[in-house]
Formats: C-alpha cells, structure tokens, sequence
C-alpha cells in the first residue's frame, strides 16, 4: 500500500489560466493520486484563474485544500504558508505551468517504500515552450547521493518541479527561506548538510515549460549578489569550496550581462541537452 501523501503548489496574478487547467488536470489524473492538494493563492488572482481553481476544487471537494494569502508573498514565502496545512508525511512539490507525467507520483512512493532512508526525490525533465509534445530540451540531475551532494556545488541538485519530500524533514530544518531568490536550491542545500539523504530517478517525471520569462528571471543585479552571498554561506555549511564557489559566481555573473537571447542559447544547448 502506497503512503498517502499532498501535492503543493502556489499560483499568482500573472500566471495563465489555461497552463494552470493542464498542470492541475496532470495532478488528478495519476495513476496514484494524492488524496490532499494545497493551493495557495499567493495573492489576490484574476477571475480567469479563480474559475480554473473553483472548477477543480468543485470537481475533488475532499482533495483540495485552497489557501488564500491577502497579499503577493512570493513563491518562497507562498511555499512556505502551504507547507503549514501539509497534513501528510510526504509532499509533492509541482509548478502551476508544468506537466506531471501520469506515473510519475507512482514512481517516486515505489522508491520510498523501497528505501526508507530517502527523504528527497526528484527526478528528471523534459522542456517544451507551446506544445507539450514538442521537447526542446531537458535537464538530467545525478540519481545517487554522492553525486547529488557534489553536483550541488555548483547547481540545484533537484529539478524542483519534480520533487517529493519528507514533511517533517522540512520543517525540522526550518522550511522553505522566505527570500524569495534560490529558495528550493537553498532548501536542498540545507537538507544535505541535516544529513538528509536526497535522490532523484533516472526517469522523466515532468514535462517543464520554459519561456522567455524564466530566463529573465535569472539575470539581474539583485539576482546576482543573492546568488554569491548564498553561494559563500553554502559553502560555510559544508556545500562546495572557495574553487567551486569562484567557479559558480564567475559563471553567473557573465550569464547575468549576457543578453537574454544569449542567456536562453546557453541553457538550451550547453546546460540543458537540446532535443530539437
């Protein structure tokens, strides 16, 4: 018998409706479904995306469990207040534009049942931009701990979108950083140096929709100085060297004074293996 266990995600004003009815109809339709699905209104929504919420929260009455913040908080900080009404042991992270493919909980409850020692596991992703079945890339992430640990000197070891954990894991290390900037890399982080042990599937379990706007959002002043001043207190923590911190900062700032046209060319084809 698999564990029960919820889904997490946050929504906010500018997020289009439609992505939302496809990532929330990718959640109800697994081959095991989660038997509770935290929703968080990061903010006040258009009317667009509260019909799409109502529709399906009127379709799984038991499942959901819709939280309304009064104001924007931010995905780290929106997260965070959705981790307080998890009532399960485990929770499903999942990004209100992606795709979750239909085994993809299944997959991950079978790894935990078979090692109950994992209190992180994500899995790999495919990348669309319109269309779900045309893959323009995708992000591999190492399966085992060791590599995990080591990968995340320099990268989030875990594709976010994917990722099932430990609740009280969670918040035995304090939950999700309310900085908004790095918030799951961060969360990650902290769970490696807890002594947590964190894995990810060989399979795909999401299909990630990237546009324009996600590589924006990783350039910029602001990001940048978040980006090295996490990256020293990682490594503080036990989370890569001073060679590996340079490395990291010298990367991301020349991919913050690229152009973002450059910035989406370098994902697509050298950090990201291209599909086209």
């Amino acid at each position: 018998m698999y564990p029960k266990f919820s889904v997490l995600i946050t929504v906010y004003e500018k997020e289009n409706p439609n992505f939302l009815d496809a990532s929330l109809a990718s959640i109800e339709n697994q081959s095991i479904k989660p038997n509770e699905i935290v929703l968080v209104k990061d903010g006040p929504l258009n009317s667009e995306l509260d019909k799409i919420i109502e529709k399906h929260s009127s379709l799984f009455k038991k499942q959901y469990k819709v939280i309304k913040s009064n104001k924007n908080r931010g995905r780290g900080a929106a997260s965070q207040l959705g981790l307080s009404f998890v009532t399960n042991k485990w929770v499903a992270r999942m990004d209100s534009d992606d795709i979750s493919l239909p085994k993809r909980f299944e997959l991950q409850l079978k790894n935990i049942i078979e090692d109950s020692e994992i209190k992180v596991i994500g899995g790999q992703i495919k990348e669309f931009e319109n269309d779900p079945e045309f893959v323009i890339g995708e992000r591999r992430v190492p399966t085992k701990s060791d590599d995990i640990k080591l990968y995340a000197q320099y990268r989030s070891p875990v594709n976010n979108p994917t990722v099932m954990m430990n609740t009280q894991a969670i918040r035995n290390i304090g939950g999700y950083s309310t900085a908004n900037i790095l918030e799951d890399y961060d969360l990650y982080v902290r769970m490696l140096t807890a002594g947590y042990k964190i894995v990810n599937t060989p399979e795909v379990l999401v299909k990630m929709r990237v546009d324009s706007g996600l590589y924006s959002r990783r350039g910029g002043k602001r990001y940048l100085l978040s980006y090295i001043k996490m990256k020293n207190t990682w490594r503080k923590m036990g989370i890569g060297t001073v060679k590996t911190m340079i490395i990291s900062d010298i990367s991301m700032l020349l991919n913050v004074l690229l152009p973002v046209s450059f910035r989406k060319l370098i994902y697509q084809k050298f950090l990201h293996r291209n599909k086209k």
